[in-house]
């Protein structure tokens, strides 16, 4: 039997944040429901989804969830090398 250990970091904080604060790095990556759910189960630090000029225009916002933006550095490296 597996014994599965929960991550209260995971449990008990927010960490889709709903603003970009100034000293989050923003991925050049566009964020897809798969990359998301990435960022869910793999990464631990905070993180947003935040929309930049490139992504404002109708067309690319009905296909793009947006950029994501990491606190951690090291998050934002890890999901570039992941998804781009």
């Amino acid at each position: 039997m597996t014994e599965f250990q929960i991550d209260p970091t995971s449990w008990f904080s927010e960490r889709e944040l709903k603003y970009t604060p100034k000293h989050f790095i923003v991925s050049k990556t566009p964020l897809t429901n798969e990359g998301k759910i990435w960022i869910l189960n793999k990464l631990k630090g905070r993180f947003s989804v935040t929309f930049t000029e490139d992504t404002v225009d109708d067309f690319l916002v009905f296909h793009s969830m947006g950029n994501p933006a990491f606190e951690d550095p090291k998050e934002a490296i890890f999901y570039e090398l992941t998804w781009s």
